[in-house]
């Protein structure tokens, strides 16, 4: 019995599935592209780009405080009772500059949307407020927990009553065209408030820009001095997210970010580590945060007027005129004076030239082959290219000198240029001293 015919939709198939006009297979794999980055150091090509950005970036290291009881108890009780003189107030003195740029680079987010963690050399660095509050060994509040300044930073503000807790007597904030305060002068402020001020500038919200506090600030210095509670990972951890994804910050929280790619056991590749700034301590106090009106301390008094040059009756006795004569006489004397030492030193250039052109001469004389006319003479290169003679002329001082006393005429043995032209011109002219 002969086999059954196939039937002309399988054979169909059969032609279409061998058939030429199929997608060739590509002949690699998309996890085989080149990428054109440091994949151990950046999680993407963004990163990277970011990191090129960034490079030139400064960085603002932290500060430690260092004070010993009886030394600004309120203070540093205060930190204390925060726990925050056991890491926050006392961080590693070890700052790798180009791990933490990494880090920024890594962390940036074009679109802030999410988890607050990257990768840094192949470990997964977290800086969520958590994390951060771990590291610090201070309280992370449960979550949907408002702390008493969060609670103050979205309510509306009183400040009247801001101002009286930071500023000394008689100090508001400064009020913008509109009325409203935007800013609280530094020099306004009370020891305490500046005391504040100077550990947030490096340790809780960097900023370079210590003259006065805006209006956020003045809120985080007022929650302080006041002891309101916060969640200082939280605080943290925003102003790192922010940091990175701003243009043109400052990059602050160094030591922090290295001790917590150490903690992970990144070890630095740079041989060179940066510091802290210097500590807040009893010296830097005294120097930087130390009201004036706490101290019953009389501001500095005005810088007092310059005293007249001649009192009123010998200016009734001379000209004016004459007294500006005689001082503009001496100032010129002096100026040509000047000029005169330039010009001796131009001189003695210029001769070191031609000898050294005389040299150069004699020396190709004993080079076999060599042309005997290839190299001028010193008398040669003084009469292509001549030295000016003379010098300017002046009431106040200095002269021109004669041809026979210029040690070039002398020794060059040359004719004298015509002296009817400009000598400043000339030398402009020949490109020499």
């Amino acid at each position: 019995m002969a086999p059954p015919k196939t039937s002309h939709v399988a054979k169909k198939k059969r032609i279409t599935r061998g058939s030429s006009s199929q997608n060739p297979q590509p002949d690699f794999m998309e996890s085989d592209m080149v990428q054109n980055f440091d994949q151990h150091k950046f999680s993407s090509e963004t990163a990277a780009n970011r990191f090129a950005e960034i490079m030139p970036r400064s960085l603002i290291p932290e500060r430690k405080v260092k004070l010993n009881p009886g030394e600004y108890d309120e203070f540093r009780l205060e930190l204390e009772r925060r726990n925050w003189h056991k890491v926050l107030a006392d961080l590693p003195n070890e700052i790798d500059e180009v791990l933490v740029k990494e880090f920024y680079a890594n962390a940036y987010q074009q679109v802030r949307d999410g988890p607050r963690q990257c990768r840094v050399r192949g470990k997964l660095i977290k800086y969520d407020r958590k994390t951060i509050n771990t590291f610090l060994r201070t309280a992370s509040p449960p979550a949907g927990h408002v702390t008493p300044f969060s609670e103050f930073s979205s309510a509306h503000k009183d400040h009247d009553a801001i101002a009286s807790a930071l500023c000394t007597p008689g100090h508001t904030y400064m009020l913008g065209v509109n009325g409203n305060p935007i800013r609280i002068l530094r020099k306004h402020l009370t020891s305490l408030a500046q005391m504040w001020s100077a550990f947030s500038y490096t340790n809780l919200s960097p900023n370079t820009h210590t003259s006065d506090l805006n209006l956020m600030r003045s809120y985080l210095i007022y929650g302080l001095v006041t002891g309101m509670d916060m969640d200082v990972g939280a605080h943290i951890s925003q102003d790192i997210a922010y940091t990175a994804d701003m243009e043109n910050v400052k990059l602050g929280f160094p030591a922090l970010i290295t001790a917590l790619c150490r903690e992970k056991g990144i070890i630095a590749d740079t041989p060179v580590l940066l510091s802290l700034q210097p500590p807040i301590d009893k010296k830097f106090i005294r120097k930087n945060c130390i009201s004036r009106v706490e101290l019953n301390e009389p501001a500095p008094p005005p810088r007092a007027a310059r005293p007249p040059r001649a009192s009123s009756s010998s200016q009734s006795t001379h000209d004016p005129s004459s007294t500006f004569e005689a001082s503009f006489q001496a100032a010129m004397t002096k100026m040509f004076a000047r000029q005169e030492d330039m010009w001796l030193g131009h001189q003695a250039l210029r001769q070191g030239q031609v000898n050294i052109i005389d040299s150069m001469h004699h020396l190709s004389l004993g080079v076999p082959d060599f042309p005997d006319d290839l190299i001028m003479t010193g008398a040669q290169f003084d009469a292509r290219i001549p030295w000016p003679v003379g010098r300017p002329e002046s009431q106040w001082g200095g002269g021109s000198i004669a041809a026979d006393d210029d040690p070039d005429a002398e020794e060059g043995g040359q004719e004298d240029p015509a002296d009817d032209d400009d000598p400043d011109a000339e030398e402009g002219e020949q490109g020499g001293p």
